[in-house]
């Protein structure tokens, strides 16, 4: 055979040498493939996990899961979602050291939350969503102070939001909306610098809203469907980077709207069903981004600016004292609404 063939041949089984490895090599970690596996066996083998097989990468093919490949090359995100069978949450999450985010729903989980979970050191994300969770949230929470992101929404909780939040000093997103959460929200917000998102919809809040949520800058605020009443004025200001606040239907807000200033970056402002007096400032027309406005059921009064028009139709300021003007009638025909 000619020298050359054989150096070609050579060549080529050392491509398909160098290859093999990387198409055929596992990148689970044997301890992470054994504690899923052993999360699996703990929801008694759901068909929502049918995917996590030994003979498939983990890092891969496993629904759910997710890997540092470039660093670790450990699992560090898991959503288990679509348990259909009430079950617990699953204590032996805690044998995956590097999870970083963990996720439990849409699914039928029931509580408690594991206590475990205080075991993950990384832990930036947790989102218990949609489950049958209920009762208080835990204390031990405010112990994981590596979390940027608490989303519990769309569960059975009840009680209080806990003042112990405060501890989780690199918090910036806090979802608890569509729970069964009463009694005061706590006066904490003084200890999250990077805020930027707040959701505490649909629940049972009550009470006055804490000076120190006018002290943090929030893209993205939901406090309505609740009971609070008094004065909300904090939460604006034209130095804000707001989006998006809602305060609707909580009924005893009140306040001036007339001597608030908006956020330039304005998009969606929903005032509705409450008792906030005054008239609408001329500012709110100068907000360029805005796109939805809802100011009805108040007791607002005087000429609504010009430009709003476009922005919302006649029912969005219906039903307070005396707004006039397009798209109301003209204010030399003023009637109350």
């Amino acid at each position: 055979m000619h020298s050359s063939t054989i150096f070609q041949i050579c060549f080529l089984l050392q491509l398909v040498l160098i290859a093999l490895p990387a198409s055929t090599a596992q990148h689970c970690h044997p301890e992470d493939q054994k504690a899923l596996l052993q999360i699996k066996k703990d929801l008694n083998n759901p068909s929502a996990l049918s995917s996590w097989q030994t003979t498939t990468d983990c890092c891969r093919h496993w629904k759910g899961v997710g890997c540092d490949r470039a660093k670790t090359h450990r699992v560090n995100s898991l959503s288990l979602r679509d348990i259909d069978n009430p079950l617990p949450m699953p204590a032996s999450v805690s044998a995956l050291p590097y999870l970083t985010i963990l996720g439990f729903g849409p699914a039928n989980f029931t509580g408690p939350i594991p206590s475990s979970i205080l075991n993950l050191k990384s832990l930036h994300t947790l989102q218990i969503t949609s489950t049958l969770l209920s009762g208080p949230i835990p204390e031990f929470l405010s112990q994981i102070t590596t979390l940027a992101d608490l989303d519990l929404s769309f569960n059975q909780l009840s009680g209080q939001i806990p003042a112990s939040l405060s501890r989780l000093s690199h918090l910036e997103s806090l979802n608890l909306g569509f729970n069964k959460l009463g009694g005061p929200i706590p006066d904490i917000f003084n200890s999250f610098p990077n805020f930027t998102f707040l959701w505490l919809s649909s629940n049972q809040l009550s009470g006055k809203i804490p000076k120190s949520m006018g002290n943090i800058n929030v893209t993205y605020l939901y406090l309505d469907n609740n009971k609070l009443e008094g004065d909300a004025s904090m939460l604006f200001g034209s130095q804000k980077d707001t989006w998006t606040i809602n305060l609707a239907n909580n009924k005893k807000l009140a306040f001036d709207l007339g001597k608030v200033e908006f956020s330039y970056n304005l998009q969606i402002l929903d005032l509705s069903h409450n008792e906030i007096y005054g008239n609408i400032p001329e500012g709110l027309a100068a907000v360029r981004d805005l796109v939805s406005l809802d100011v009805s059921y108040n007791k607002l009064c005087g000429k609504i600016p010009s430009g709003l028009s476009s922005v919302a139709s006649a029912s969005a300021f219906a039903h307070n004292k005396c707004l006039c003007g397009s798209p109301l009638p003209n204010c030399n025909r003023r009637r109350s609404f």
